[in-house]
């Protein structure tokens, strides 16, 4: 058989339609055979254009005979390696011409990892990330690269758009300590993090979940946390339902709170992107409330005894960290209503 492939310098514009039009044409002993069969390549190499020609096939095969037939399986095999090996290719001899690349066709590459396991290992060398520290594109080899000899892990934030990532409160303790932090803004970051758990035997964390705040405890972080027992008790009554726990935090330094969520629940970005699409569930997942015991906001309600000041500090507390993610209030009439009673006191 031979095949001949090229890739588009831009996306095709129906490239994220259910109904695309696949790129390739099959040829059997040079008859046009289909243009329109999407089994000739895997769904995340839609972006692709060119020709299959097969001397093995029948002239007359059908949909449900490409679907099975085991010499089509192993020129599909066989021409998704040679697509991934030149892509790596280019990468290692013209990254210019790579990044390029990877502006068009970087989210369908991703797709990749949850629906092609086979090829995981090129794919992970192959789909890049913005980050904290770095301008443009990075790759997870580049990031282990830079990481500190103390890190543990790969430290990533997703779920919603570059620019709230960025500023969100939960990076100030990583720039702190100088660890870099993948930002994954694109809509399938989470589901395709979530698939790839490790790179090189390190572990993937995402930093707006609770598990990674762990790697940055330090010596007297636990008495901080016994002193504010009290304080914590004061928001948890104040905050009710609102939140699934308050707890204080380890990595804000600048910002009064942050929300994040347990480890198995999705982010409370992508629970309002899912809330959008109509695919969340009826019982809404409760953010858990990190504070910084040490911010003047907070020493506030530490400080107070009226039980409607503390109320309405917490709650503005709580909705400016929500904020901060990229989240509005659920009721922002009440939420400016309570901000202008603090300032006018």
């Amino acid at each position: 058989y031979i095949t001949l492939f090229y890739i588009p310098s831009k996306a095709p514009f129906d490239m994220y339609y259910a109904d695309y039009r696949p790129g390739v044409k099959l040829y059997v002993k040079r008859v046009y055979i289909t243009d329109d069969d999407k089994e000739l390549l895997p769904s995340y190499l839609r972006f692709v254009r060119g020709v299959i020609d097969s001397e093995d096939l029948p002239l007359n095969v059908s949909r449900e005979i490409l679907q099975q037939n085991r010499v089509m399986s192993a020129i599909r095999t066989a021409s998704v390696k040679k697509l991934l090996g030149e892509f790596q290719k280019i990468s290692d001899q013209n990254p210019e011409l790579y990044a390029k690349f990877i502006e068009q066709f970087n989210r369908p590459l991703k797709e990749g990892l949850y629906s092609d396991y086979a090829n995981r290992d090129a794919l992970l060398e192959l789909v890049r990330f913005k980050s904290s520290s770095e301008e443009g594109y990075v790759s997870l080899a580049s990031y282990k690269e830079r990481m500190k000899a103390d890190q543990k892990a790969i430290y990533y934030i997703a779920g919603g758009k570059e620019s709230t990532l960025k500023a969100s409160p939960l990076l100030e303790a990583y720039r702190k300590k100088g660890y870099e932090v993948l930002v994954m803004s694109d809509d399938i970051d989470d589901i395709v993090v979530g698939s790839i758990g490790t790179y090189k035997e390190l572990p993937l964390k995402a930093i707006n979940k609770s598990g990674a705040v762990d790697d940055l405890k330090e010596e007297g972080d636990k008495e901080k946390s016994k002193e504010s027992k009290g304080l914590i008790k004061k928001i948890k009554k104040a905050l009710g339902d609102r939140v699934k726990d308050v707890v204080a935090s380890s990595r804000l330094v600048q910002s009064p709170a942050v929300v994040v969520v347990d480890e198995n629940d999705p982010s409370v970005q992508m629970q309002q992107i899912l809330k959008s699409m109509g695919q969340a569930d009826d019982q809404e997942i409760k953010p858990i409330l990190e504070i910084n015991v040490d911010d003047p906001m907070v020493k506030k309600i530490e400080n107070s005894d009226d039980d409607s000041y503390i109320e309405e500090l917490c709650s503005v507390l709580l909705d400016q960290a929500l904020l901060a993610e990229g989240v509005m209030p659920k009721d922002p009439v009440a939420f400016t209503k309570k901000l202008h009673s603090l300032l006018s006191r």
